[in-house]
């Protein structure tokens, strides 16, 4: 139980993927579904089309509800829509020195299941849920938890 307790109060900066994807507005949702198969992710950042924009996202997610199946009167052929039509914005970020037990709180209140992490303005980092997960299934188990 220290262990997790532990793993909750390391900073985000910690658990964070560095190793993110990121695609232009104008890119269709055709390529943005090949950089995530091609990565692994389940999501791509897109990058702000000005100065004056923001940062958004583009998940399996978006893609499944707002693409594949839309609804009964929408239709959208991913290889002619752009990702900037479907993606989330402005992408919710935290500072790296953020506990991983707040941001958990977070993505819970926001109904999100990644942050971007983001120093001086710009993305270092994604922490997800399944990054989160992916730690606690890292710890050792102690035999006195386990079932007999």
């Amino acid at each position: 139980m220290d262990q997790l307790i532990t793993l909750r109060t390391l900073p985000v900066s910690a658990l964070m993927n560095k190793e993110f994807q990121t695609i232009k507005g104008s890119s269709t949702v055709a390529e943005a579904l090949q950089m995530m198969k091609k990565s692994g992710d389940s999501g791509v950042i897109v990058e702000p089309r000005n100065e004056d924009d923001c940062y958004g996202i583009v998940t399996e997610k978006d893609i499944l509800e707002k693409v594949i199946d839309p609804g009964e009167d929408i239709h959208r052929d991913p290889w002619n829509t752009p990702v900037f039509q479907i993606m989330s914005k402005p992408v919710i970020s935290v500072n790296p020195n953020m506990r991983i037990k707040y941001a958990l709180r977070l993505m819970k209140r926001t109904n999100i299941r990644r942050l971007t992490v983001m120093d001086n303005n710009r993305i270092i980092g994604m922490l997800s849920m399944s990054d989160v997960l992916h730690a606690v299934e890292e710890l050792p188990v102690h035999d006195d938890h386990v079932a007999m």
